[in-house]
């Protein structure tokens, strides 16, 4: 029986080849579809030995022609879970650790800080958005894929390396079209459903190898030859050469003006139950104090027809357009309250953090607005909760 340092007996003959790195390595991937699998199957082989596997989507019959670890039996369940117990197989050696949900509501940036790289293998412009602002607050490159049934493309945006163009300097018109498409006067859209694009194994296992090359080389070396801002087009189906197109930098880009610029001072630690009031206090921030949340939260939609007032409490990126419709009056145009601040006067300062759809060890920041401090926070909890998608 082999040992494990003998599996990779090949692998150390290569130059400057160290597969203690790999073994120490962190890495986050996010999607499990086609592109997804192909990554973290070249992952467990090369002996990567600590991987985050994410995706809220379960497994339907149309996955099973173009994913190496879903099987017909897999039907129904979540995509995260099984990807996690195929790696382990693959390589019993490597730690795997499922997350069911969205990266927004359940990976916190805590985490995400820990990780050497994060593979991006989404199919949506929205979701690569997250991705990218989250990745940019805890200071994580990440690798991008794309795939279609002829061609894909990779690409490297790395918060480390300055003046390099991140994803979002680097979307154009169609990609904002794309991203507006997809909500509609601010909500989400009832009718939407993002494009499928036929795609085949080929191109997926094409892209994914790239994606991990370069992820490797940034394991061992620290720099990769794709470069920070650049994209690696990869015609699959076409015998033509590669090319590349680097971005440039947005000066004002709002996910560059989020790199953390002092890691050294570690967040403290708030339980996951306690409410923004609770923590307060128990900081001694006085009366005067605001909470900096992620993302929009919507409080209630109030009804100026009726008066009525329903409570919401949740995102506003996961509130459907029909949602807005008062259901008393059949008002059209509720007004809703919302904000990504939480002052201490609100009214839900006292619901819990888990009330808020916030993310396990997800990182926040409370600011005065009179006295100059900040103080940053990390949500811990022995109970593990998720919000799943319900569309």
């Amino acid at each position: 029986m082999l040992m494990p340092d003998d599996k990779y007996d090949r692998l150390k003959r290569i130059p400057n080849w160290s597969q203690e790195k790999l073994v120490n390595a962190k890495v986050a991937v996010f999607g499990c579809g086609a592109l997804g699998n192909e990554v973290l199957k070249n992952l467990a082989l090369l002996g990567i030995g600590h991987i985050w596997v994410v995706d809220y989507d379960t497994i339907e019959i149309h996955n099973l022609t173009r994913s190496v670890l879903f099987r017909e039996s897999d039907i129904g369940r979540h995509k995260a879970e099984v990807a996690a117990e195929r790696v382990k197989i693959l390589n019993p050696d490597t730690q795997v650790y499922p997350i069911i949900g969205k990266l927004e509501f359940a990976f916190g940036c805590g985490l995400l800080r820990e990780m050497d790289v994060a593979f991006g293998c989404l199919d949506s412009v929205s979701a690569r958005r997250e991705i990218n602002k989250k990745c940019y607050f805890a200071g994580v490159p990440w690798i991008d894929g794309g795939i279609n049934h002829q061609l894909g493309n990779v690409a490297l945006f790395n918060p480390r390396v300055p003046d390099t163009a991140c994803y979002r300097c680097q979307m154009d018109r169609s990609a904002w079209a794309r991203l507006n498409e997809r909500y509609s006067c601010g909500f989400l859209n009832d009718s939407y459903q993002e494009p499928k694009l036929a795609t085949t194994i080929m191109t997926s296992s094409v892209i994914a190898a790239y994606q991990v090359e370069v992820a490797v080389q940034l394991l061992l070396f620290g720099e990769s030859n794709l470069k920070p801002g650049t994209k690696l087009f990869l015609p699959v189906t076409m015998p033509v050469g590669f090319t590349t197109l680097e971005f440039n930098l947005d000066q004002e880009c709002p996910d560059h003006a989020s790199i953390p610029q002092n890691s050294s001072t570690s967040p403290l630690p708030v339980k996951f139950e306690s409410t923004p009031k609770q923590v307060a206090q128990e900081l001694d921030l006085g009366p005067d104090w605001k909470l900096e949340l992620p993302f929009d939260f919507v409080s209630k939609f109030t009804c100026e027809n009726c008066g009525y007032i329903d409570l919401v409490r949740k995102p506003l990126k996961e509130i459907k357009q029909g949602e807005t419709k008062c259901p008393q009056c059949n008002n059209l145009n509720r007004e809703a309250v919302k904000y990504f601040q939480l002052y201490a006067e609100s009214e839900d300062a006292d619901l819990t953090f888990k009330d808020f759809w916030l993310a396990e060890r997800e990182l926040l920041n409370y600011s005065g607005q009179k006295f100059q401090w900040d103080v940053n926070i990390e949500l811990f909890s022995e109970s593990k909760k998720t919000h799943q998608d319900d569309n």
